[in-house]
C-alpha cells in the first residue's frame, strides 16, 4: 500500500512540474510580439544609455496595446535588465499615459518618475 501512495505521489509530482514548465514557457513567448514591437519603437527611449528624451508617438502607440504584466516580468529577466534603464521606462510610460506597477522589472519606481 505505502509503495502504491508513493507511486501516485511521484507520478503527481511529475505531472505538477510538467504543468508548472509548461505555464511558464507559454509566459515567456506569450508576449514575443509586444516585446519585438517595444524594441523596433521604444529601445531608444528606455536604453540604459544616453539622457532620458520624450518618447515619440510611434513608441506611445505602440505601449498601448502591450499585455503589461507580461512585459514588466521580461523587463525583468536578467539578460534584459543590463541592457535598459528602468527610471527610462518609468519616465517614457508615464508620458504616453500608460499604468505600469510600481514593481514592473522587479524595480520600484523612483520618486522622481511615479506611475
Amino acid at each position: 500500500m505505502s509503495q502504491l501512495k508513493s507511486s501516485s505521489l511521484a507520478a503527481l509530482l511529475i505531472f505538477l512540474l510538467a504543468v508548472f514548465t509548461t505555464a511558464a514557457a507559454a509566459a515567456g513567448t506569450e508576449c514575443q510580439n509586444d516585446v519585438e514591437v517595444l524594441k523596433t519603437t521604444c529601445y531608444k527611449f528606455v536604453e540604459k544609455d544616453g539622457p532620458k528624451l520624450q518618447p515619440s508617438p510611434d513608441c506611445c502607440t505602440s505601449m498601448k496595446g502591450v499585455n503589461v504584466p507580461c512585459v514588466c516580468t521580461y523587463l525583468g529577466s536578467p539578460g534584459v535588465r543590463g541592457n535598459i534603464s528602468m527610471d527610462k521606462v518609468f519616465y517614457v510610460t508615464k508620458q504616453c499615459g500608460i499604468a505600469i506597477p510600481g514593481n514592473c522589472g522587479g524595480e520600484q519606481a523612483s520618486l522622481d518618475w511615479p506611475h
